[in-house]
């Protein structure tokens, strides 16, 4: 089995052996059984710390003991997840998998698949692919690990379903999906319940984001641009549209939102300036729309004072990542 799919009480296990602790020592504290809603709480102590875990069955809060204990020991540089690297445990998938363990069924209309699929067809993603990572426990117990890629980004749920762990594998990325690309949270359902509130606040919210959204939606963006890649991306374009400073160094030194045009036409892109509080102090964004979002802020007792802060700030960053 490979390094990455080692549930939480095997990492625990293999770190006490590589540094010669007795092994984990596992004890029941409190059960409830019986009933629908199975609760287990153990109690673990090694290497001179002690953590608890709760779930719905003995195996699940043995994992969730461990994975305390691990957090424990990281916190006190006994653990680098690096060497031993441990499967994704979270208590939203805890909880999930208890409300399965329930009796909860998936309703039919569950479905986090299809909606997935739909986003990357949206976006211009690659399509989501599921692989089965780990299959474990007794027959009465068995725990299915499924792993859901969307090119280099991926997630990793388990649960007692196949079924399950892949929907909730599915549900995971859709959740990393919306912290990568902020334009998700406007879905259809958030547009309509917005426009039927129409409060001013959420109305100036929709109209920000119907800007961003339009600026940015003219972007096919190169998905496998990092953060860390920000100052090679005008580089880029320079040599695209073969384009040298000297080209912009004009531009550069006038500092208006006139210059700012002239300069962005030259590689084709586009600008807008979004007010983002509207009472005093005002503050705007001044965005470029990059395959990584260019974002200014800019701050002023009036709009025009804050747009020219955010101009000027805009302008100190193009001037160092405009380099021959």
């Amino acid at each position: 089995m490979s390094n990455h799919v080692k549930t939480p009480a095997m990492v625990l296990q293999e770190l006490a052996i590589k540094k010669g602790f007795q092994s984990p020592h596992y004890e029941i504290t409190h059960s409830v059984t019986g009933t629908h809603n199975n609760r287990f709480d153990y109690r673990v102590r090694v290497a001179g710390v002690e953590a608890t875990g709760t779930g719905c069955s003995k195996q699940i809060s043995k994992h969730d003991a461990a994975y305390n204990a691990l957090k424990l020991l990281e916190e006190d540089g006994i653990y680098d997840p690096k060497e031993i690297p441990m499967r994704e445990f979270k208590a939203s998938i805890i909880q999930k998998q208890c409300e399965l363990d329930a009796g909860a069924a998936i309703p039919s209309s569950v479905n986090f698949v299809a909606p997935l699929k739909d986003i990357c067809a949206e976006k211009k993603l690659q399509d989501p692919v599921f692989k089965e990572l780990s299959v474990v426990g007794p027959a009465h117990c068995i725990e299915f690990t499924y792993e859901c890629a969307v090119g280099s980004v991926k997630t990793v749920a388990t649960s007692t379903t196949k079924k399950m762990a892949k929907q909730l594998a599915a549900n995971e990325m859709m959740e990393k999906l919306k912290d990568i690309l902020p334009d998700l949270s406007l879905d259809a359902y958030k547009k309509e319940e917005l426009q039927q509130r129409d409060t001013p606040t959420e109305t100036n919210y929709f109209k920000i984001l119907e800007r961003y959204n339009k600026l940015f939606g003219k972007v096919i963006s190169d998905k496998k641009v990092k953060i860390k890649d920000f100052a090679s991306v005008f580089s880029k374009l320079m040599k695209k549209f073969e384009k040298t400073r000297q080209d912009f160094v004009e531009d550069l030194c006038e500092k208006t939102e006139e210059s700012l045009v002239r300069f962005l036409n030259k590689m084709e892109l586009q600008h807008d300036i979004i007010p983002i509080q509207e009472k005093s102090p005002i503050i705007v964004t001044l965005c470029i729309n990059t395959d990584v979002s260019f974002t200014a802020m800019g701050v002023g007792p009036d709009f025009e004072e804050a747009k020219e802060d955010a101009l000027q700030q805009a302008f100190i960053m193009l001037d160092c990542y405009i380099k021959e």
